[in-house]
């Protein structure tokens, strides 16, 4: 027996089924490692992807796997129930309600499809981020001129309640000196009567 009968097992072929060989570790001993192992030695590798996969299919089988490579793709569904969803819908259905070739620009927020405009929109009400950034920054200018105006307006106010302190003073010292002059008038002795009667006179 040579090492490639120890080194591989077979399984039993039936006749519907082709069974790969499944290699068996090589128990030899390690040759001398490269000095430059020891630290590289103990890091997972990530098992790479086949760019293909051969699958053995029966005539059933495949007749069913070429039925859905030519008559379903994918298409992304928007509804009153979802808002968007990628789904693998016959090729028939892409285009008519609720289905869409097209995905939403990736930079739409919580992406919902207009049907009537036949665009796509962000459900959330900003349609991107920029906009979003763009939102804010005008809610901060509108924030610092209401606080400007609303300073303006207290000065304004203050301006206002002076001189309604003011008018208030002048027309309590009108009043007062009203007030004096009309004592003043009251107190005055009434001039004395002359009597301009002629008839009991002597001429």
């Amino acid at each position: 027996m040579n090492n490639q009968d120890t080194n591989q097992t077979v399984a039993p072929v039936t006749d519907n089924q082709t069974t790969p060989v499944t290699p068996v570790a090589d128990n030899k001993p390690a040759e001398k490692a490269d000095s430059t192992q020891g630290t590289t030695a103990s890091t997972p590798v990530a098992p790479a992807v086949p760019d293909s996969v051969k699958l053995d299919l029966s005539a059933d089988q495949a007749e069913m796997v070429q039925d859905l490579l030519s008559n379903f793709v994918y298409a992304y569904r928007s509804d009153r129930e979802v808002d968007c969803k990628r789904e693998l819908v016959r090729r028939d259905q892409v285009g008519k309600y609720p289905y869409i070739a097209e995905a939403p620009d990736p930079s739409i927020i919580n992406p919902a499809y207009d049907w009537i405009n036949k665009k796509w929109y962000s459900k959330s009400g900003s349609t991107s981020l920029p906009e979003i950034a763009q939102s804010v920054a005008n809610l901060n200018k509108r924030s610092t001129e209401q606080d400007q105006a609303a300073l303006a307006n207290g000065q304004q106010m203050q301006m206002i309640t002076k001189q309604l302190g003011n008018q208030m003073t002048m027309m309590k010292q009108m009043q007062q000196t009203l007030t004096i002059l009309a004592k003043g008038s009251q107190a005055q002795p009434t001039a004395p009567t002359v009597n301009t009667n002629t008839n009991g006179g002597n001429n």
